[in-house]
């Protein structure tokens, strides 16, 4: 990273820096401002949120507090947003992967389309297939054989977030290796970079947000993402496409969401603070490097999005023998 990135990272714990009287009267609360995330700390949501809320202090002359509440997927955030007031001091930071796993969990604990209210996209990412560097392969081609040659045991790996995309991998793969991958659940990132990088777990799909610093940092090594090209920190890594599964090209994302009761003038204001914040040069400096390519939306179009999303992964899910929750 370079300097202004590590400047922008060190910022992530400092104290708030106050911008005067006249700036922090834009219509948030003033009162401590908390923004959930779904998952424990130092994977890619995590680090996303900390450099959004380090962004939104310095704005606002607010303390925000990220919060890491880790379960269902990443879904807690958005049950948290059904039940907490609407006046503007909680926030959600939900990842796509986490929204689309409705789709294939009876007991999710939230209804996207209904329990959270749309604020802004905040950034765009795909979905990596990493290894352990223990297990000596170095292609996908080099993994497909390692797994058909061995015993069940291979055939293990890590999800979090990401249950749904691996039912849709094993359609694809199941041609090439003669059995389904079997998921190991995790709660978070963290635990799974550190089995990877012990052997204690073969491969992951995860974020490539989450697995692209441990990629680079030699832990791990990813062996293809979703995306539609190469990522711009990672030109070593083959999409899917490319290696013959366009199928898999696909593009996941970060949004903002709110409380529904939240009031349509307060959703306006957060998403203009939210703008600004990931417009900042600082925001893309910390996020680019983990994969993450910084984007904004109106409310509305959030909405959009969220319903096409959702539609798509309908769509693959029927392709590959499921029947979504809806």
């Amino acid at each position: 990273m370079n300097r202004r990135s590590l400047m922008a990272l060190g910022a992530l714990g400092a104290p708030a820096i106050f911008v005067g009287r006249a700036s922090a009267q834009g219509g948030l609360p003033d009162k401590s401002i908390r923004i959930y995330v779904g998952f424990e700390r130092d994977g890619g949501a995590d680090i996303t949120a900390r450099v959004l809320a380090n962004q939104i202090q310095r704005r606002s002359g607010r303390h925000v507090n990220v919060e890491n509440r880790p379960g269902f997927s990443g879904g807690v955030p958005g049950e948290l947003m059904k039940k907490a007031t609407g006046d503007g001091s909680q926030i959600s930071l939900l990842s796509s992967t986490s929204l689309v796993a409705k789709l294939a969990m009876k007991d999710f604990p939230f209804d996207p389309s209904k329990d959270v209210a749309p604020v802004s996209l905040v950034g765009n990412f795909s979905i990596a297939f990493a290894v352990s560097r223990t297990i000596g392969v170095s292609t996908f081609a080099e993994y497909l054989k390692w797994v058909k040659a061995g015993d069940a045991k291979r055939r293990r790996i890590a999800v979090s977030s990401n249950v749904t995309f691996l039912k849709v991998l094993n359609t694809v793969l199941v041609p090439s290796i003669g059995e389904p991958l079997d998921g190991v659940n995790y709660r978070g990132p963290v635990p799974v970079i550190a089995d990877l990088e012990q052997g204690r777990i073969p491969a992951s799909v995860n974020t490539v947000t989450s697995l692209l610093p441990a990629h680079r940092g030699g832990r791990l090594r990813i062996l293809m993402h979703t995306g539609a090209r190469r990522l711009a920190v990672g030109r070593d890594i083959p999409t899917a496409t490319e290696l013959g599964f366009p199928k898999l090209d696909m593009q996941e994302w970060f949004g903002v969401f709110a409380p529904p009761s939240m009031s349509p003038a307060l959703v306006a204001e957060w998403n203009r603070v939210v703008g600004l914040a990931v417009k900042d040069a600082a925001f893309g400096d910390v996020v680019g490097p983990i994969g993450l390519e910084p984007a904004t939306s109106s409310p509305a179009e959030l909405a959009a999005l969220l319903v096409s999303h959702q539609k798509d992964w309908e769509i693959r899910m029927k392709n590959a023998g499921m029947n979504p929750v809806i």
